[in-house]
């Protein structure tokens, strides 16, 4: 993947990024629940990753990572 691609990409993850954080912040004011099964979500799907390898737990550690960072509530 060329420099070039890799800033397209990142402008992409960006704009999905900041949209759905936005999309979270409005859905959760009328179910406040929300985070938390997305948190749930993803620690159920990321529970059958077999920790094999550190690519594999390098995985499941960035993964919950960037969930958090799209669930944490904005400080205001």
């Amino acid at each position: 993947m060329s420099e070039l691609d890799n800033v397209g990409h990142g402008a992409r993850l960006l704009a999905i990024e900041t949209a759905l954080k936005a999309l979270i912040e409005q859905a959760s004011t009328t179910d406040p629940a929300l985070r938390d099964r997305i948190r749930d979500a993803a620690d159920a799907y990321l529970s059958t990753i077999p920790l094999a390898s550190d690519i594999e737990r390098e995985f499941v550690e960035r993964s919950r990572g960037f969930v958090e960072a799209l669930v944490r509530q904005p400080r205001g």
